[in-house]
């Protein structure tokens, strides 16, 4: 796993300050899958205890990959993580601790009723991490912060990974 440009190993960061938030990222550029599970895990580790994440990418940029990384990293099964496109929710138990939650957000529609009928508000606020991939801009009225894993497929085929969490 390497940093974009010039690559270097391990994540680079860099704070700013913005009159709305504080914004922190940190960049991967990740060459194996491999070397994005270890990104995966890495982010994990930094996650609050209900973290709520938006994971945004283009289809088939490894969005589902790296939730099963971090998901496994803070306890769940791997092999349960899916991608939520059909379920539109999925709960992964952790030992010892709240529940995974994954969301799909692509397959929900505009319709605020439909969120209020799944309990989006109720999920997005309650105990645990929260991951969701193609988050609806809208989720933000209901949650405090996130984190934003926003993953690019470069040229090369590598994954750029950009972590930049909102206070």
């Amino acid at each position: 796993m390497s940093m974009a440009p010039p690559p270097r190993p391990g994540p680079s960061t860099h704070a700013r300050d913005d009159s709305e938030a504080r914004l922190r990222a940190v960049n991967y550029v990740c060459a194996t899958e491999a070397d994005s599970e270890r990104a995966g895990r890495e982010i994990a580790r930094t996650l609050l205890p209900d973290a709520v994440v938006h994971l945004v990418g283009d289809l088939g940029a490894g969005k589902t990959f790296l939730a099963r990384a971090i998901a496994a990293e803070l306890g769940a099964n791997p092999l349960d993580v899916a991608s939520p496109s059909f379920a539109i929710v999925h709960e992964y138990p952790r030992p010892g601790g709240a529940p995974i939650i994954h969301i799909d957000g692509y397959r929900l529609s505009e319709n605020r009723r439909e969120w209020l009928e799944i309990g989006i508000p109720e999920m997005l606020s309650g105990p645990g991490v929260k991951l969701i991939e193609w988050p609806k801009r809208e989720f933000e009225e209901f949650e405090d912060s996130h984190v934003e894993v926003r993953i690019t497929v470069r040229e090369d085929g590598a994954r750029e990974i950009v972590v930049a969490s909102r206070n």
